[in-house]
């Protein structure tokens, strides 16, 4: 070997040892909440991954810890957290709290973060809040593995909050504060990425938060709070909302909490001092019994971080001022309705007072014009019934906030609904129409899942191109909330242009222009109702008992 080709020999090495060197070194991070070591992803993507999972961004909540606000991680200088694998879920308020959640623990405040290995600094950053009912799910759901999107050029962050009864425990011990303990984790998960995420090569300065379903519904709570009106800053530059809920019902103070005090195997006081006494159980324990007695506990309207009427607010301008993705897919009652048996009847009559549409002051005469039944629109009870639930919660909400982001803030909208309808998509096949949640996969560019679960049929071509056009249209905004999606048929959306709603998932290459002045004609109905609610449900726990 020449000295020449000696020389070019060990340069090709050194560099490579540096590359080697930096590669290492850019994993391990010193965080607010200590040292982490991370891992370098080679097989996921096209794009090398840098990944930490797992970190915690608040400490364990049990014990004493239970039901406080999120409480800082005692840091550790001296022990590096091995951050290659996702954390605990938190406690599920439900059996099968689906994938990701085999683990669980109070010790589950845990945050994600993705990067491109190439990353050179100042990226944007995604925050997502993952769905799953205030009852279930986690951010190690492979379903919302943010890879795809990480891959395009952003840095992905997800965590985990509290759920259920560790979640919204709705006492009147803690009346004096928030009973909504998720958003305030949520919180500190945005405030840890601000603090932590220049580290990850991500920017402080250009983070969007968004979510799906109940994700979303969060993510319209966060803005509606952490506002400069209420002397907050938000954090975040954008907002994206797949599928956001109007606000649930909530049963009366301290009622679901003594069901599961007043159990015999728990077997604490009712009244005053059952927090000080529950605090003292083993969480498994709380949980089994909420779960075998059926006890529910979901966000509670506090008027300190829950608010009643959000269109209100936004009308007065009491919101986070930013850009704004919002939408919902086409049939998203299909699925939410699917167990209850008055959505089966002939009419809606039972429908309509059900605790599944919730909002029992609707006026049946005026829905039944509006959701004729049999029609050809609505040939069965269960089509009427699953339009309502899907105009009354998701659709007039979208419609709603589009409309007075728009013209009381000046703010750009984007708005979107997902029709495809696909065989593959859920075992229910065509049946179940474009289902909620079944954009998911879509926008994570995790539709190499879709196989995985039943009728057990891969993605096709179409499909890989829909995902591949939502993927684009997503991390577009993200990148660049002023200018929006930029793909080809997705305008800034104007209420008063009925083209200006984009429909995604009938094309692989473009949006196509909507109809939001039809799908919208039953808010204005819906809008007479919806100021009413949520209210309290009676003792009872229905609304049409005495």
């Amino acid at each position: 070997m020449t000295r020449g080709v000696q020389a070019v020999a060990a340069l090709l090495l050194s560099t490579a040892a540096f590359a080697a060197a930096w590669t290492e070194q850019s994993l391990f991070v010193q965080t607010t909440s200590g040292p982490v070591q991370g891992y370098l992803d080679t097989n996921t993507t096209a794009v090398s991954l840098n990944k930490w999972l797992g970190m915690r961004f608040a400490a364990d909540t049990s014990g004493a810890n239970r039901w406080l606000p999120p409480q800082p991680v005692v840091r550790d200088p001296d022990t590096v957290f091995d951050a290659t694998a996702y954390g605990p879920a938190c406690m599920q308020g439900v059996y099968n709290g689906y994938n990701g959640t085999s683990v669980q623990s109070e010790d589950c405040l845990r945050v994600n973060v993705i990067s491109p290995a190439n990353n050179t600094g100042l990226l944007p950053v995604y925050v997502w809040i993952t769905g799953g009912g205030f009852n279930s799910q986690a951010s190690s759901n492979p379903q919302v593995d943010g890879s795809h999107l990480a891959a395009t050029g952003i840095v992905f962050v997800s965590f985990n909050y509290r759920l259920a009864l560790f979640a919204f425990p709705h006492s009147s011990e803690m009346a004096s504060g928030t009973q909504n303990l998720a958003l305030l984790d949520t919180r500190a998960a945005v405030e840890w990425t601000r603090d932590n995420i220049i580290a990850f090569g991500g920017d402080p300065s250009h983070i969007v938060l968004g979510g799906e379903s109940v994700g979303a519904e969060m993510t319209n709570f966060y803005i509606s709070y952490y506002n400069e009106y209420y002397n907050q800053d938000p954090l975040i530059i954008g907002a994206i909302m797949q599928s956001a809920d109007t606000s649930q019902p909530m049963w009366p103070e301290d009622q679901q909490l003594a069901i599961v005090a007043s159990n015999n195997t728990v077997n604490c006081p009712t009244g005053s001092g059952m927090l000080e006494c529950l605090r003292t159980k083993d969480a498994f324990l709380l949980q089994s019994v909420a779960l075998a007695t059926n006890a529910q506990f979901q966000p509670v309207i506090d008027n300190i971080t829950v608010f009643k009427d959000y269109v209100l607010q936004t009308k007065q301008g009491s919101v986070g001022r930013f850009p704004m993705l919002i939408g919902t897919n086409r049939d998203e009652g299909n699925l939410n309705i699917a167990g209850e048996a008055t959505a089966y009847w002939p009419n809606i009559t039972g429908y309509v007072t059900s605790n599944s549409l919730n909002l029992p002051w609707s006026n049946v005469s005026i829905l039944e014009q509006i959701y004729p039944t049999p029609s050809a629109q609505y040939p069965y009870g269960f089509n009427a019934s699953a339009a309502m639930w899907r105009d009354a919660h998701m659709r007039c909400l979208v419609s709603d906030l589009g409309l007075w982001r728009t013209y009381a803030l000046g703010e750009p909208v984007w708005r979107y609904e997902f029709d495809l309808v696909a065989a593959n998509l859920n075992s229910l096949g065509v049946s179940i129409g474009a289902f909620h949640g079944s954009d998911i996969r879509f926008v994570f560019g995790n539709w190499a899942d879709i196989v995985r679960d039943p009728p057990y049929e891969p993605a096709t071509p179409f499909e890989i191109g829909v995902s591949n056009l939502m993927v684009t249209a997503w991390t577009n905004f993200i990148k660049n909330p002023w200018t929006g999606p930029q793909i080809p048929g997705w305008y800034l959306y104007d209420p008063a242009n009925t083209t200006t709603l984009a429909i995604l998932g009938n094309s692989t290459t473009e949006a196509i222009p909507g109809d939001h002045f039809t799908g919208d004609a039953s808010c204005a109905y819906w809008n007479t109702v919806l100021p009413l609610f949520p209210q309290t449900f009676p003792s009872c726990g229905t609304w049409t008992c005495s």
